[in-house]
């Protein structure tokens, strides 16, 4: 068995896809660590579900697609079903993030049954920055904590988080919002590490694009008021 399983939700990434899994690999061979990509594909419209079928070649690789778009939370949450390690690395496949991050969170890896990152320098555009920040102020107020970046795509944890797998259907689009909003709720502990982050090398975001940003936000927070009053 694997000590490791690393999920990339992807969506229309194949500009940048490769060049991720590639760096990702020489750093874990470098550090000796036993891994598997999950590679949840989403339904992509540029190219990307031809090349993931090329990667599984070359990579150790496991694959889940899908023929039409299912969001970014629920290919996670198909990750996570997948997975069969002790501990699951989540990232997102822009390249964003570095990793040269990942030894610190693995030394880390007993210290909480989170481990999240924290984009002290975050490089998102101002709008991007601006909303999470306005969402944090309604994060803390409904999950008290001093959780500084919850929304962080860079994360170690445990695998046995999969029993609140039924929590985690109220973000989507927000997704990591509601999965620390849920470990604060059920006293989960959380241990938070600075990284870097990133200019995308190529590519821009599949999600935030500035006109769907309201309404993603509408949804988030009516995600997130539900998940902090369910039971």
């Amino acid at each position: 068995m694997d000590d490791l399983s690393i999920i990339f939700p992807v969506y229309n990434e194949k500009d940048t896809l490769e060049s991720v899994l590639s760096e990702w690999q020489k750093e874990l061979n470098k550090n000796k660590i036993s891994y598997r990509f999950i590679v949840c594909e989403d339904g992509s419209t540029d190219g990307t579900k031809e090349l993931v079928k090329k990667l599984q070649k070359k990579y150790k690789l496991i694959v889940s697609q899908k023929k039409e778009r299912r969001g970014y939370g629920k290919a996670i949450i198909d990750g996570l079903l997948i997975a069969k390690s002790k501990y699951i690395l989540s990232l997102d496949s822009d390249g964003q993030c570095s990793p040269t991050d990942f030894l610190n969170f693995w030394k880390a890896r007993d210290r909480a049954e989170i481990i999240i990152g924290w984009r002290k320098k975050r490089t998102d555009p101002k709008h991007r920055k601006l909303f999470s920040w306005m969402f944090l102020q309604l994060f803390r107020f409904l999950f008290p904590s001093t959780i500084h970046d919850p929304s962080a795509p860079f994360l170690l944890y445990k695998r046995k988080i999969i029993r609140y797998v039924k929590y985690f259907k109220y973000l989507n689009e927000g997704f990591w919002w509601g999965f620390i909003g849920l470990s604060i709720k059920k006293n989960i502990s959380i241990y938070e590490l600075p990284i870097n982050h990133r200019l995308r090398d190529k590519g821009k975001s599949q999600i935030y694009f500035i006109n769907k940003i309201p309404l993603i936000a509408f949804n988030n927070i009516m995600g997130l008021i539900k998940l902090r009053f369910i039971n």
